[in-house]
């Protein structure tokens, strides 16, 4: 995958946290109050509480009842509203057949357990295999002479996905040297966050909600068999009759969540709850929830165009310091820990396929696993032949506009945060001064790939034959080839609010 000619110049890396335990305790007559998977973890939480400053004196952080102290959030009062995505939140009473008891284990709800933390830090050894060991792009510890243009880390103001940046980082540089400067961690406030989408966006939640309740109804018989199926197994049918009927949106997305972490954690469920249930509740919960980012260009923006403009501009970065005639720094690999909600839109982003009438989701789409990654890869070449033949939008009439906020979004073939000096050069000839040269293909020599899981993505704008490199095939975009399926995604924060508004 990374033959001698393909050079590394930046990688981003986004990931969604570990496994954890579900957001709330929720169906007590199969689930327990107290989630004791916790021993090893709990320890290093407080810890890291400490560190931020946060309470720990009275028991139960966010809302659980036992010995242990833990906190969902970094900051107090730092809350932001993640929709009903995982159903309506509850605290149910402990049913009399759950005889679980709270220990120094017990985890809160949405805390990352310890398989969650060893998940985390396998992600982290498996980037040091690849990025330390085998390629030799980062180096091979870290210090203060190299840690600010190693490493970009952020993360969400969710503890769960702070703490498993922490594993990954200790899975990539298990051995820093006692003294070593502190890294810095960015943490933006929640209502400027845009690692996951804003709930308070009116026309993303009014979109969203119209194309996940056509969803629904058109895979009603697909809803109204696991329902049947879910009403046979001891436990669920009086939550279901409770608070779902058939086919209602967030049936199998609140069930998942609390079903999918006791099978992981290997923790006693009825008969009948087994991976192919919790595949298919997978697959339900993408119909209710991200099929709609697929099949509107404008739903995935308002979702995730602000980090979709902000990982173009790392790239543009990225490529400027490569060109720099003088030493410049740009760190060499961007960490940012978030959430399903994080991933799950960009996939909608790169798979897009313009050229197409109507826009549908895969049909085996599934909501991304605990400790999901996607690595967006900078890649240079000046050896293998460029692509021959221009992409067809370079032959297409500019739009008449100087600006290029101005173009509407589905007419863009780059985000309006790539400059035109991107495409600029000084030359020198013999006997006269430097020169200004512009050629619309100057970025020719440069590359991106998009990995998901360690699956290398095929973007369709780079099936085009002068969008992807000459040897290697689609899944090596040239540059301005991811450019072009990203750039109706890539929106500014202004542009969000706008449309976030519209009536």
């Amino acid at each position: 995958h990374y033959p001698s000619q393909l050079r590394l110049v930046h990688v981003d890396l986004l990931h969604r946290h570990g496994e954890r335990t579900p957001v709330s305790h929720r169906i007590p007559e199969i689930s327990p109050k107290y989630w004791n998977i916790c021993a090893k973890g709990n320890p290093l939480h407080r810890d890291f509480l400490k560190a931020i400053g946060r309470n720990t004196e009275s028991a139960g952080g966010d809302g659980t009842d036992g010995g242990v102290q833990w906190q969902s959030h970094i900051f107090k009062n730092a809350t932001r509203s993640s929709g009903t995505i995982f159903g309506v939140s509850s605290a149910a009473a402990q049913h009399p057949s759950d005889t679980s008891q709270p220990t120094e284990a017990t985890c809160g709800f949405g805390q990352l357990t310890d398989t969650g933390r060893q998940s985390m830090a396998a992600l982290g050894a498996n980037m040091r295999e690849l990025y330390v060991d085998a390629l030799r792009f980062l180096p091979n510890t870290l210090h203060s002479d190299n840690k600010s243009d190693t490493l970009y880390l952020r993360t969400t103001i969710y503890t769960r996905a702070f703490e498993s940046l922490q594993h990954v980082l200790g899975g990539l540089y298990p051995e820093i040297p006692v003294g070593s400067p502190k890294l810095r961690v960015h943490v933006r406030p929640s209502d400027r966050d845009n690692l996951f989408p804003d709930f308070g966006c009116k026309q993303m939640v009014k979109q969203s909600m119209k194309l996940n309740a056509q969803n629904i109804e058109r895979n009603e018989a697909e809803f109204q068999q696991l329902h049947q199926d879910m009403l046979k197994i001891p436990g669920l049918s009086a939550y279901l009759d409770a608070d779902h009927k058939s086919g209602q949106a967030q049936a199998a997305i609140s069930v998942m969540d609390v079903v999918a972490p006791m099978h992981i954690h290997d923790m006693p469920l009825p008969q009948g709850i087994n991976g192919e249930l919790i595949g298919r509740l997978s697959h339900m919960a993408s119909v209710e929830n991200l099929h709609s980012a697929w099949q509107s260009s404008a739903v995935a923006r308002m979702q995730i165009g602000q980090l979709v403009y902000e990982l173009a501009g790392n790239i543009v970065d990225a490529v400027q310091t490569d060109r720099a005639p003088i030493a410049a720094t740009q760190p060499q690999l961007g960490i940012y820990s978030g959430h399903d909600t994080t991933l799950a839109p960009l996939l909608a982003v790169f798979g897009h396929d313009a050229d197409k009438p109507t826009h549908d989701a895969p049909p085996n789409l599934e909501w991304p696993p605990y400790a999901s990654s996607m690595r967006i890869e900078l890649l240079n070449d000046t050896v293998s032949p460029h692509p021959t033949v221009q992409p067809a939008w370079e032959q297409d009439p500019a739009h008449p506009s100087a600006d290029p906020s101005k173009v509407p979004f589905d007419e863009r073939v780059r985000p309006t945060n790539v400059p035109k000096s991107l495409y600029q050069w000084t030359s020198r000839r013999q006997g006269s001064g430097p020169t200004e040269q512009v050629n619309p293909r100057a970025t020719r020599d440069y590359y991106v790939r998009v990995w998901y899981n360690d699956r290398a993505l095929l973007l369709p704008a780079c099936r085009d034959p002068g969008a992807h490199h000459s040897k290697h095939g689609p899944s090596v975009c040239t540059l301005d080839g991811f450019f072009k399926q990203i750039a109706r995604f890539a929106a500014t924060e202004k542009e969000t609010r706008v449309e976030c508004l519209a009536s």
